[in-house]
């Protein structure tokens, strides 16, 4: 079995160049509108997903939350645990549909949701509008009556909000994370910069 390292190298080199190429294209366009700023502004923010106020967001009109799958709902490469099932059952309990939008390999993510009866979309190419738009399909509800909870800032907050969901930005749930993880984050870092400046 090879060491998660290599694991996450491989599925970086497979993946990444994708989700680099969608989160190139999105922040091109929206430096030439000037939206910048705007697009990676979270509708709402909260410290760990565990403080995702779900009451609330159904009360704001919102018919389903999608989530990010690692390190938002699971560590990174899971498994599925009982705190993610947690979080699905205090997001059902408010009486919002749920599904999962996720890079992650469909290899493990496919088999993990369907035994939680979760809808999924994965390997989602992330920021990429199209896998929030088909995600909303999946559960049966409109882009502008769906929140999505993520803890990355391009793939996560400007994905979701560029295909009209309201973005719920957390903190990451666990300290380890894959290396796309952290470039992500330095790539977030740079970008927010940008967008103040």
């Amino acid at each position: 079995m090879r060491s998660r390292s290599v694991k996450d190298a491989l599925r970086w080199s497979y993946h990444g160049p994708r989700v680099l190429l969608n989160g190139t294209r999105e922040l091109a366009s929206l430096l030439r509108g000037g939206d910048l700023a705007q697009a990676i502004e979270p509708w709402r923010s909260c410290d760990t997903i565990d403080d995702v106020p779900f009451d609330e967001i159904a009360a704001a009109g919102m018919r389903a939350v999608l989530f990010d799958l690692e390190n938002t709902l699971v560590p990174p490469g899971g498994p599925f645990t009982d705190d993610g099932r947690t979080v699905i059952g205090k997001a059902r309990a408010a009486g919002l549909a749920v599904g999962v939008v996720s890079n992650a390999s469909a290899r493990w993510v496919g088999p993990a949701m369907l035994a939680e009866d979760i809808p999924c979309v994965a390997p989602a190419g992330k920021p990429a509008r199209k896998a929030f738009e088909d995600a909303c399909r999946l559960v049966g509800v409109r882009p502008d009556e769906t929140a999505y909870v993520g803890d990355q800032v391009i793939t996560d907050v400007l994905g979701s909000q560029r295909a009209g969901l309201r973005a719920v930005l957390v903190h990451p749930k666990y300290t380890k994370e894959f290396f796309s993880a952290k470039f992500q984050r330095f790539i977030a870092r740079i970008v927010t910069r940008v967008a103040g400046s």
